[in-house]
């Protein structure tokens, strides 16, 4: 028989192989953080798209690893979706931006009297109904001025419009405010007028205005004046 080999520190340990290093799980988490953070901030512009798509690559990177899959493939989900709400939100962002992004038609600094014409009043009732709809518009009313003091102050008032001149001030239907100037002290087209006086007026629509009442708020349309003429 061979003789053994005697190791001088006793018998030597069979040879192992040393363990493979384990893959991390450090960029699975990471990658389902910078996900959920992107989810919560994908509303605003550029910042949720930075996020989403920071975070879109890191879970793709991650998923490739056997680890903790479940939490790339959720870092996945979260970022796409805000990568998409954030392309929407960046991209209204920069419209309203670029020239001609605000689509509110500019209200003209100067009026012709060829510019108003008389409505009827099924135009004047449906302006009544929904003011908003017509901002802008320029037109002739009549109407009956029910309260202009000290309260409405000296550029607004409550007035009763019409479409035509109407034979007694009971008859003036839709109410309304007009103004005119800065509507606050400067306003030299109201200057003539007084509660209780008839009225030609040129206005331009500013829309629906609520002021209180006794019923509570009464939203009603305001006009601006740009001319006025005391009638009888």
């Amino acid at each position: 028989m061979t003789p053994a080999w005697n190791h001088p520190y006793g018998s030597r340990p069979p040879y192992m192989p040393p363990n493979a290093p384990r893959p991390s799980s450090a960029l699975a988490v990471i990658s389902f953080i910078t996900g959920l953070v992107a989810f919560f901030f994908g509303w605003i512009p550029f910042v949720g798209l930075f996020l989403g798509m920071t975070g879109l690559l890191l879970a793709i990177l991650a998923i490739r690893k056997p680890v903790l899959r479940g939490l790339a493939i959720a870092g996945i989900t979260l970022s796409t979706i805000a990568t998409l709400t954030s392309l929407v939100t960046t991209g209204l962002f920069v419209l309203a931006l670029l020239p001609g992004g605000d689509t509110t038609t500019a209200r003209p600094t100067s009026y012709a009297p060829e510019d108003f014409a008389e409505i009827d009043e099924r135009e004047l009732a449906g302006i009544a109904k929904d003011p908003d709809a017509h901002v802008g518009e320029t037109m002739i009313v009549y109407g009956y001025v029910t309260q202009f003091d000290a309260n409405t102050g000296p550029c607004e008032m409550r007035i009763s419009v019409s479409a035509e001149k109407k034979s007694s001030w009971l008859d003036y239907e839709h109410n309304s405010l007009a103004f005119s100037g800065d509507g606050n002290s400067e306003c030299p087209k109201l200057a003539g007028i007084i509660a209780d006086d008839e009225v030609k007026l040129s206005v331009v629509l500013d829309g629906g205005k609520t002021y209180s009442s006794l019923g509570g708020g009464t939203r009603v349309p305001s006009f601006e004046v740009i001319e006025a003429e005391v009638i009888d």
